[in-house]
């Protein structure tokens, strides 16, 4: 009757029943590995109260070159005793990890494991990854450092703190690389060269990246693996950190941290990576709403982007338009350019298709030398339209009028991923070429304090830049053998002979370091940064206002605006000069 009903004949009944019964037998193991995972897992909570909690369920992905996105990435905490592991689980779990691990990915003890099943390491993992891996309790980690012993993940006794920095050294993006490694690596210099910390050495372990996202994966890999850092440090840009978030809780014997990123991405404060990234700088998201109340302040309300085709401009496009929302604005224009585009780019039509919407002022979410030839094209289609032009002849639409004599210019921003200092470099060259200013009207965004006047540590980062400048810590930078001329790919990379935002910031990172390291005693441990850091919850780094580590806040928090008068940025506290 049933059968009838639904309009099958006999064999296409008999059919159907069949492939149930197939399906229910195929899902029965897996029923069972499940259930008796619960179990275990319910006896194993009351014997484990301090474990680390685990992450929300989600599976992991070793893809290199994935996106995160599409691959969440959870770090997931259980028992590390097998004998507390039924086989099935186990057998499960190494059917699981096998299914993912993905062609291509480096030997070692990098894996992968299905969040979904239970147990230890797969079987045929590397013999680096013992069954069961896990994280140290919060127990046995205090009882160690009670009896001042070294816990299970701690350094041996002498071996320096060794720190692994994956940034761009050469190419569009390498003045940040550069300046934040010259930065920390001045900061430690003087730390190593008074004794270190409880005697032990505190060293960076600098690669070369070029601002390109699987390099950077393929860096951190090595690091994690063959360099055994204790943490990954400084890693420079948003479209390379977030690629290698997924590789931070993925190691079986130990949680490899990531410590102040030069980046504001909102990735980096998902709840599924606290304790693995600690962040010092304020968010892009926290840094465009400053500047869109700043220009809203002064009624400039059309306001235009251009931003880099990647992570690091979508995450700024979609901050400035959920800042110009909350104003109830929009975006007046908006164009685009293609990551690694260098000063000698021609940016003249995306500065023609910025002025069709008549800006008000421009946000420029680049980096410092794509940002430099924009600035460069827009002002000099500017100045051929001439003050009197009414009408865009190319789009037969309204434009927007130059600026004449009384009337306000447009102000160009960029976000303190610009590295302001090299970026009126590039300038100054360009206007020797052309006989032309291009370091008028621009807001640079920065997250540091003025690294200049009479703040400590600015005062300390001034002596320490200047006296361990020849100190190998410093002089030893990847990429320096490969361009001794100080160019590569056609760009201006030698190192700054005089301080910045971008150094300054290393600095500050590298001092905030040194202080978690004094805390955790003669024994530090990457398990040991987090309540280190929460330890250091408003404490002054030398620089005027707290370091902030609470379960809202983290890191400094600070949001400020500079501008450039006659060759030199300073201090932006008025924007009245581009009122409407």
């Amino acid at each position: 009757m049933c059968k009838a009903q639904a309009g099958l004949t006999y064999q296409q009944y008999c059919m159907a029943v069949v492939c149930t019964v197939l399906l229910l037998l195929a899902a029965w193991p897996v029923l069972d590995v499940r259930a008796t995972q619960g179990a275990t897992q319910g006896a194993e909570q009351e014997t484990a109260q301090d474990a680390v909690a685990p992450a929300p369920a989600g599976s992991l992905s070793g893809n290199p070159a994935g996106n995160p996105a599409d691959s969440p990435f959870t770090h997931s905490a259980h028992s590390a005793s097998p004998a507390r592991s039924p086989e099935p689980a186990h057998d499960a779990a190494a059917a699981n990890a096998a299914a993912i691990q993905p062609t291509g990915f480096p030997t070692g003890s990098l894996w992968c494991q299905n969040s979904r099943a239970a147990g230890g390491a797969p079987t045929g993992a590397a013999s680096s990854a013992p069954a069961g891996a896990s994280v140290a309790s919060s127990r046995s980690d205090q009882a160690g450092l009670a009896e001042g012993k070294p816990t299970e993940d701690e350094l041996a006794p002498g071996e320096p703190v060794r720190l692994g920095m994956s940034a761009p050294f050469s190419g569009s993006g390498a003045s940040l690389g550069r300046e934040f490694h010259r930065g920390a690596a001045s900061c430690l210099a003087r730390v190593n060269a008074s004794g270190g910390v409880y005697g032990r050495r505190v060293e960076i372990v600098a690669m070369d990246d070029g601002y390109d996202p699987e390099r950077t994966v393929w860096n951190v890999i090595r690091l994690i693996e063959e360099e055994r850092v204790f943490a990954l440090f400084g890693l420079v840009g948003t479209p390379t950190v977030t690629r290698v978030l997924p590789l931070l809780g993925g190691h079986p014997e130990r949680t490899v941290p990531l410590l102040f990123p030069f980046t504001g991405a909102r990735p980096l404060s998902l709840p599924r990576h606290e304790g693995l990234v600690f962040r010092l700088r304020a968010s892009y998201d926290t840094e465009f709403s400053a500047l869109v109340d700043r220009l809203h302040g002064v009624e400039c309300s059309r306001i235009a982007v251009l931003y880099q085709a990647d992570a690091y401009g979508r995450e700024g496009w979609a901050d400035l338009r959920d800042a110009l929302a909350r104003r109830r604005l929009s975006l007046a224009a908006e164009a685009s350019y293609p990551r690694g585009a260098g000063s000698d780019a021609d940016f003249t039509e995306q500065a023609g298709l910025i002025l069709q919407g008549m800006p008000d002022a421009v946000v420029c979410v680049g980096t410092d030398t794509a940002c430099a030839a924009f600035i460069r094209d827009l002002r000099d289609l500017l100045a051929s339209q001439g003050a009197n032009q009414q009408t865009d002849q190319r789009a037969g639409q309204p434009f927007r009028q130059a600026p004449g004599k009384g009337q306000p210019a447009i102000p160009v921003a960029m976000p303190s991923f610009v590295d302001s200092t090299h970026l009126v470099e590039l300038l100054a060259v360009m206007e020797r070429a052309t006989q032309r200013n291009y370091t008028h009207d621009l807001v640079l965004a920065e997250v540091v304090p003025p690294w200049t006047g009479n703040l400590p540590a600015a005062m300390d980062y001034r002596r320490d830049f200047d006296e361990m400048a020849d100190a190998p810590e410093v002089t030893n930078v990847p990429g320096d053998e490969m361009a001794p001329s100080s160019v590569s790919d056609g760009e201006p990379v030698e190192l700054a002979r005089y301080p910045g935002e971008v150094s300054f910031e290393g600095y500050l990172a590298a001092r905030l370091l040194v202080r978690a390291l004094e805390r955790m005693g003669p024994h530090p441990s990457p398990a040991g940064l987090r309540a280190a850091l929460a330890g250091l919850d408003g404490h002054d780094l030398g620089v005027g206002q707290p370091y902030r580590y609470t379960p809202t806040e983290q890191g400094l928090g600070l949001v400020r605006f500079t501008t450039v008068r006659n060759g030199v940025p300073v201090d932006l506290r008025d924007f009245s000069e581009w009122r409407r």
